[in-house]
């Protein structure tokens, strides 16, 4: 019964979002601002007590934090299960994995873990406000450059990330990492915009010191830089200094942590499969190819696809000067990704493009993304998740097929249908420019040469 209230009050949540996000497209003023900033601000305060029942993941983010901060050991090698006398090794859930996050992470997990000391609900609240404190910057980053850009939308952009329930529960309800890297995100557009091109990449690199994601969006960046820089040799003395600029800073980040190549090995995350696409194709081929030979058929087909869209992306950004590309195409790199590539899909994934389409005009990109953050956290575990895995009678096998499509299968179809509508407009000689992204709002010219 309790999960249907909660249910229940995230379809009222998002109902409410709905229409303070279209309100605020048509509201200024020093009040509309008032509300916008100040709602945020008590539901998060609000969201930093209820307990993280969603996911176990804090508290694996602070025992390796201890891991480094308590006992000297390195979270790349090192694991929970070493610690079993430490206060927060019952809750953890990945007591023999290690650290899936970069280095900067580890650092900051580190010394919050060391500031928080051996209390519980110390520490719990001290990484809640740590993410806080990203999420604020991510807000101010939107206010700031829409504000210089396209201030006709700052209020609207800002209320789309600041009011969005999912934002709100996983960043500061459930203290999930991710708004990390949505800050570096936005912090590239800004550094693009004000045409700092060798930040810009460096704040891509930090942010895949966090999360690798942001990996995917350097082509796009770089080709922008080299793009609008205006002679060759600028653009060598970009690449020389940029280049040199991130060996350092990816040097100085996994410097404290390094022990050999075995530093860099994730090969143990190519096989964590579940409500995704490849979940889907990988339970199929497991009784014909087995385990290995199945995850490893899965992970390099979705990967090479994922590279294949993010250099057809990205060379999209070399035929758009607009401000705004990057953003569309970041926007579009991360929905091809969540929606067809990711092979271990989480629902507090969906806060990396919600991030980045606050800066959109509203489309289909900006819907999908909306309706992708909604639909699969109130699907994934809470709907979903308890139906097939604790209810349906189906064989694992099954459950883990018909999983992924239902907790996609929404944002596929609204994904689906708005490409066809934008085809059939396109065929008819209306609608967006067949170059544009998925929002119709870019329009291209010939590069400068």
């Amino acid at each position: 019964m309790v999960i249907w209230w909660l249910a229940s009050a995230f379809v009222i949540q998002c109902g409410l979002y709905w229409l303070g996000w279209r309100a605020a497209q048509r509201a200024s003023g020093r009040t509309a601002w008032l509300i916008v900033l100040g709602g945020a601000l008590a539901s998060g305060f609000v969201l930093l007590f209820i307990y993280p029942f969603d996911a176990a993941d804090i508290f694996d983010n602070i025992l390796h934090g201890r891991i480094l901060s308590v006992y000297g050991a390195n979270p790349f090698r090192d694991v929970a299960e070493q610690f079993p006398g430490d206060p927060f090794y019952p809750y953890a859930a990945w007591r023999r994995a290690p650290s899936a996050y970069g280095p900067a992470w580890e650092m900051l997990a580190a010394g919050v873990s060391w500031l928080a000391g051996d209390g519980i609900i110390a520490n719990v609240l001290a990484f809640k406000l740590l993410v806080g404190v990203f999420m604020t910057a991510s807000v101010g980053l939107v206010a700031v450059i829409l504000r210089h850009r396209a201030p006709e939308r700052a209020l609207a952009g800002v209320t789309l990330l600041a009011w969005n329930p999912v934002v709100l529960y996983v960043t500061l309800g459930n203290g999930h990492n991710d708004i990390t890297i949505v800050f570096c995100m936005l912090a590239a557009v800004w550094a693009l915009i004000h045409r700092r091109y060798t930040l810009t990449i460096l704040a891509l690199v930090l942010g895949a010191l966090f999360k690798f994601i942001p990996v995917l969006l350097l082509p796009a960046a770089g080709l922008i830089a080299l793009r609008n820089l205006p002679n060759l040799r600028a653009r060598l003395h970009f690449l020389v200094v940029t280049t040199l600029s991130t060996l350092a800073l990816i040097t100085l980040a996994y410097g404290p942590f390094w022990y050999g190549i075995e530093t860099l090995d994730l090969g143990w995350r190519t096989r964590l499969f579940t409500a995704s696409l490849p979940a889907f194709f990988y339970t199929w081929l497991q009784p014909t190819l087995g385990k290995e030979q199945a995850a490893f058929t899965v992970s390099l087909m979705a990967a090479s696809l994922t590279v294949l869209f993010v250099l057809w992306q990205s060379w999209r950004t070399w035929c758009d000067p607009s401000w705004l590309s990057f953003s569309r195409v970041t926007v579009n790199i991360l929905l091809f990704y969540l929606l067809l590539t990711c092979s271990w899909f989480q629902q507090w994934y969906a806060v990396w493009p919600l991030g980045m389409a606050a800066l959109l005009s509203p489309g289909p990109a900006v819907y999908l993304a909306m309706i992708l953050g909604g639909y699969t956290v109130l699907s994934k575990h809470i709907i979903f998740g308890s139906l097939f895995f604790r209810i349906h009678p189906l064989p694992r096998a099954w459950r883990e097929i018909w999983f992924g499509l239902t907790v996609l299968g929404v944002p596929w179809l609204y994904a689906f249908f708005s490409l066809l509508d934008s085809f059939s407009q396109r065929v008819m000689g209306s609608g967006p420019h067949p170059e544009s992204g998925m929002d119709g709002n870019s329009v291209i010219k010939k590069a400068p040469q």
